[in-house]
């Protein structure tokens, strides 16, 4: 049986996929859209979106719905021109969008609890005996004063 004949590829070319596979300060670099990645599709995509991998130039993203995979479709060549920018070289030949889980909400962390500043119109306490029953009425009057109520 006969080869089939080929024009055989330059040299060059080959090389250059081969230094592409194995360089890891190009590989490295292409992940640094995981750092980066909110900031250039904005926190609306980024709840919806995110890269999840990224293998011979090609990004994976993973995003929540088909409604979403459809807008990112069409916003996919300006995405990955912004992140080449980005990244300051043509890395990301393509994007791929998956159909996955949604992207877990960045844990925000909860502002410290202040205590309460004493209101300019305290609400006025009968005057009572058992400290037992001023503290009831103390808690009561500060809840309904946080509530707005009085």
């Amino acid at each position: 049986m006969a080869r089939p004949k080929t024009t055989p590829g330059r040299v060059a070319d080959a090389l250059r996929q081969v230094v592409q596979r194995i360089d890891p300060d190009r590989r490295l670099a292409a992940y640094r859209v995981w750092t980066f990645w909110t900031d250039e599709v904005g926190p609306a995509v980024a709840a919806r979106a995110e890269p999840a991998a990224f293998r011979d130039g090609i990004l994976s993203v993973r995003v929540s719905g088909a409604a979403w995979m459809q807008e990112l479709q069409f916003m996919k060549e300006e995405l990955r021109e912004r992140l080449n920018r980005r990244l300051g070289a043509t890395m990301i030949r393509d994007i791929y969008f998956v159909s996955g889980p949604a992207p877990r909400p960045a844990k925000a962390t909860a502002p410290a609890k202040q205590p309460a500043a004493p209101t300019e119109d305290p609400i006025a306490l009968p005057e009572v005996r058992d400290p037992a029953l001023a503290a009831v009425l103390a808690r009561l009057a500060e809840a309904a004063r946080t509530r707005g109520r009085r």
